[in-house]
């Protein structure tokens, strides 16, 4: 598991620290405070080697790859990545993980020599510190509302304990493709948010679940929700393989049929089953959920995650998530609330159990 996160030009955030990761960790904080962000940020990190990442975390806030003419990437496209739009400066992405120690991601723009060997464009005084060939001081990154083809590529470097690997993401005339990767892929990092949702891909991992002799694992978690299910089958209906239930009715219902509520709890067990010693991470949790449930459902996360050796991070803007989380889970959970501070800069305030039933006693505000 990560023990702590440091987040440096990603997004909103000039320098985020967050410490004391647990089991179970919720995001709260207000609007435009960064929660998404911080998965994304972990998203990345996590899954070492896989720089297709980047382009899905902007696929989940609806942009696509460029469009128009082949090998033309819009001035936008990577810019909202970085911190206050400037690409002079690198992503830096690290945290401590219990069994792989350090784990650092830079991510920055690249231009590639006529060797093929990708070459960071820094301003000279950072890369003479990082040992790196330097630039004239005063060079300027080019303007990416022209054509930019080879050379210019977006360089995702990750280090991991002693190891340093790399691998790029580049546009060329066939449009964005991963350019070379040399990791193997310790643990597996999963994504949920309304935006990605897919029943074909839920129905494929309760496959792998029942493959493993498991699927009882998933029925169970949805009778806190419809307490009427009996059993859960993967059938391809139209071509296309969909969950479906047996709630005593005489044919089997579609889960979708049964309301978003246990489709979520559907794909939450099952991200954990396939993010086994890796991490879950789940935007805006209480979706889907009435108030009155959100305790149950949290006892179903906190059992999963603990039977699948996963990590849980969670956003919420629900006071009542928050009661039902410190209601029905252990020590191993923390509450961590983001904050702007007057000069824009984002802080983290970690909050324990105890700190949060003082809270809770005192009708203090968490979210």
């Amino acid at each position: 598991m990560f023990e702590n996160l440091r987040i440096k030009n990603f997004r909103l955030f000039d320098d985020l620290e967050i410490g004391e990761l647990k089991r179970i960790n919720l995001l709260a904080g207000r609007n435009n405070t960064g929660k998404t962000a911080v998965l994304e940020a972990m998203f990345l990190l996590a899954d070492v080697g896989s720089p297709n990442r980047v382009l899905e975390i902007k696929a989940i806030r609806g942009i696509g790859e460029s469009q128009g003419e082949a090998g033309r990437l819009p001035k936008a496209y990577w810019k909202p990545l970085f911190s206050k739009l400037s690409m002079l400066r690198p992503i830096e992405i690290s945290g401590k993980h219990s069994n792989l120690g350090r784990m650092d991601l830079d991510i920055f723009l690249t231009r590639r020599g006529s060797t093929g060997v990708p070459e960071p464009y820094r301003p000279a005084t950072l890369q003479q510190a990082q040992g790196m060939p330097s630039v004239a001081p005063d060079a300027q990154l080019p303007d990416l509302g022209e054509k930019l083809i080879d050379p210019w590529a977006l360089h995702l470097s990750w280090k991991r304990a002693a190891e340093h690997k790399a691998c790029d993401v580049r546009v060329t005339d066939h449009g964005l493709e991963i350019v070379r990767t040399e990791f193997d892929i310790p643990f597996q990092a999963v994504f949920l948010s309304s935006a990605t949702a897919s029943s074909e891909e839920d129905a494929v991992r309760l496959s792998e679940l029942r493959a493993r002799k498991q699927g009882e694992l998933l029925t169970k978690a949805l009778q806190i929700v419809e307490p009427r299910l009996e059993s859960v089958e993967g059938i391809s209906a139209g071509g296309a393989p969909t969950i479906w239930g047996d709630i005593g009715l005489p044919e089997l219902t579609p889960l979708s049929a049964m309301g978003e509520g246990i489709k979520r709890v559907a794909r939450i067990v099952l991200a954990m089953s396939v993010a086994r010693g890796g991490i879950v991470l789940i935007d805006e949790i209480e979706n889907g959920f009435h108030h009155s449930i959100m305790s149950k459902v949290w006892a179903v996360i906190e059992e999963a995650a603990l039977q699948f050796d996963a990590q849980v991070i969670a956003t919420t803007h629900s006071y009542e998530c928050v009661m039902a989380a410190h209601e029905a889970l252990s020590d191993e959970w923390r509450l961590h609330r983001l904050d702007r501070t007057k000069d824009g800069s984002s802080l983290c305030v970690t909050y324990d159990t105890e700190t949060v039933e003082a809270a809770i006693r005192h009708d203090l505000e968490v979210r």
